[in-house]
């Protein structure tokens, strides 16, 4: 008897020290809840936590949804921020590009056949660039016309001087031709072409470039080469044999069948020992061999 007297008891008391413990948690909870209402009191209501300030991105994180075109082709561009400078800088805006780019040519079209022939005197460099691309690393190219370009520096679109734009270019060098390239026509779509005087007009090819009109020409649908018109008399087109109507193929196997490829196709004739035109004439293919001496 005395030992079930003696369970009962330690039974008791553990149930007794339960109730304690739920009785002090409680209280303490209501302590805590009568705390954190208290602070509301005067606006009538718990104030809320605090929620965390959103995420600002820079505008720059959004720029590669317009440059890849989120919704196609049609929708590419580029992003550029506005910019608040300060007057000083805005007066010290440069007028025209960098001098050492100079602009040898251009070709327009639809925004993907819009290009300008480049060049970088300082790296000695010459490079084709489409609308949109970095020129260079001194701004992003904007606007190209039948013979003006324009990029984009500090938010300011300024023009590529060419080699024809003031201040006027360095005299020429003595003996050097003025008269155009040295060229004999030995027959046979065979001629001799004096390497000097090609060098020298290829220095200028801003202006070799504007003794004739090259326009696309289509067959097909696809452009197969580049038609000639409004050849100068006394222009490089003309001293080499090409004529009005022709349409340029290939130079040196290497088809003209974008503006692109012409340029540089154009840009390759320096150094050349030997070259070989191949074009249409009168709805007939015909070859122009070149000895370069």
């Amino acid at each position: 008897m005395p030992r079930a007297l003696t369970i009962i008891n330690v039974l008791l008391g553990i149930v007794i020290i339960a109730l304690l413990a739920a009785i002090t948690a409680d209280g303490l909870g209501r302590r805590l809840t009568s705390a954190f209402v208290s602070k509301g009191v005067g606006t009538g209501k718990m104030t809320p936590a605090a929620a965390p300030l959103p995420k600002i991105e820079d505008l720059a994180f959004y720029a590669p949804i317009l440059v890849n075109g989120l919704f196609g082709k049609a929708t590419q561009g580029q992003l550029t921020p506005l910019v608040n400078a300060p007057a000083a800088a805005q007066a010290a805006a440069p007028v025209t590009a960098p001098a050492e780019l100079l602009l040898l040519g251009t070709a327009t079209g639809s925004f993907r056949e819009t290009f300008a022939l480049v060049r970088n005197t300082a790296k000695q460099e010459e490079r084709v660039f489409r609308l949109g691309d970095m020129v260079f690393d001194a701004g992003r190219l904007a606007q190209v016309t039948k013979e003006r370009a324009f990029i984009v520096i500090n938010g300011k679109k300024v023009e590529i001087l060419t080699p024809m734009s003031p201040p006027p270019a360095a005299p020429a060098q003595p003996g050097t031709p003025q008269g155009g390239v040295s060229v004999a026509n030995i027959g046979g779509g065979n001629f001799v072409i004096d390497q000097r005087a090609l060098n020298a007009a290829l220095d200028n090819p801003a202006q070799a470039m504007s003794d004739a009109r090259l326009l696309p020409s289509q067959k097909d649908g696809k452009v197969e080469g580049f038609r000639a018109s409004e050849v100068k008399p006394n222009g490089l087109f003309a001293l080499v044999g090409v004529k009005n109507g022709d349409v340029l193929l290939r130079l040196n196997d290497f088809p003209m069948d974008s503006p692109d490829k012409a340029l540089q196709s154009f840009i390759a004739l320096k150094g050349q020992s030997k070259l070989k035109l191949d074009l249409i004439r009168d709805g007939q293919p015909a070859t122009f061999n070149y000895d370069i001496r």
